[in-house]
């Protein structure tokens, strides 16, 4: 219950400082495991994305977000987890097969880190990892236009697609950002930067 009341009173926020554009919404399963993969560039994307969605989602956050204590307080309880990046988490890990496993939604950016230029970046493995390892299905979110007073930020939601399970990691992680690169408009589809990922 709570979570709904925090839910649409920050979605009620957000809604008064942005220009909020959602598509696709009705691509969302409302039952069932599902990962949810976006893009990441800003630090508003976790809190905004999962307000957006019609049924509670789960989603990892870097480990020293919960040191700020508004900040914190809302993602931990808008279902936020922590993650130590750097190195493989195995803690944050088995929340995550254990969310999917409980049918659940679990929202990832499998590019890792933000990207300064808001070009799309290689995805990492962890994300190939779950689906695969679960079957669950997914579906791409696309973000684009400019987070700001009055400004608009767009969220396009794809329609679900799977993971084969013996399709070659680095194919997978292509896929990955291909579908994610379709919600964005004007995206080059088949090319994304492969610069260093900026940690922030």
């Amino acid at each position: 219950m709570f979570y709904w009341v925090l839910y649409w009173m920050v979605r009620w926020a957000f809604s008064l400082y942005f220009r909020i554009e959602v598509k696709g919404v009705e691509n969302v399963p409302r039952k069932g495991p599902l990962l949810i993969l976006v893009n990441h560039i800003t630090l508003l994307d976790p809190p905004m994305a999962a307000i957006l969605m019609p049924r509670p989602v789960y989603f990892m956050a870097k480990v020293e977000l919960f040191r700020y204590p508004i900040f914190g307080w809302l993602i931990q309880h808008l279902h936020a987890f922590p993650v130590r990046r750097g190195h493989p988490d195995r803690q944050a890990i088995r929340t995550s097969l254990r969310i999917l496993e409980q049918e659940k939604a679990l929202m990832i950016f499998p590019e890792g880190h933000r990207s300064e230029t808001g070009a799309l970046q290689e995805a990492r493995a962890g994300a190939v990892y779950l689906a695969q390892k679960t079957g669950a299905p997914c579906i791409p979110i696309g973000i684009s236009g400019q987070y700001g007073f009055r400004k608009t930020i767009r969220y396009s939601i794809g329609e679900v697609f799977t993971i084969p399970r013996d399709m070659e990691r680095h194919e997978a992680q292509k896929l990955i950002m291909r579908k994610i690169a379709e919600q964005i408009p004007g995206n080059q589809v088949e090319h994304f930067s492969r610069k260093k990922r900026i940690k922030r």
